[in-house]
């Protein structure tokens, strides 16, 4: 499946998502204010950006902590 965004009047297009992750992306797009169904600022971009790194920031910070605690 294709996911198309746009962002200040430009188009960008991510070809042949899995569908899963197509609608994964979507959601987290869309709970952070990216609409694909319209013209979107940058700032609705940078946003969405800044969330999934908090998750992998915050998925990177539970491993570390399992590691250390298993090596204790």
């Amino acid at each position: 499946m294709d996911l198309i965004v746009s962002i200040k009047g430009t188009r960008i297009k991510a070809k042949k998502l899995d569908n899963n992750f197509y609608e994964f992306i979507k959601n987290d797009l869309e709970q952070s204010g990216v609409d694909v169904n319209r013209d979107n600022s940058i700032e609705a971009l940078f946003t969405a950006y800044l969330r999934l790194a908090a998750k992998a920031y915050n998925y990177d910070q539970e491993i570390e902590s399992i590691i250390r605690e298993i090596e204790s």
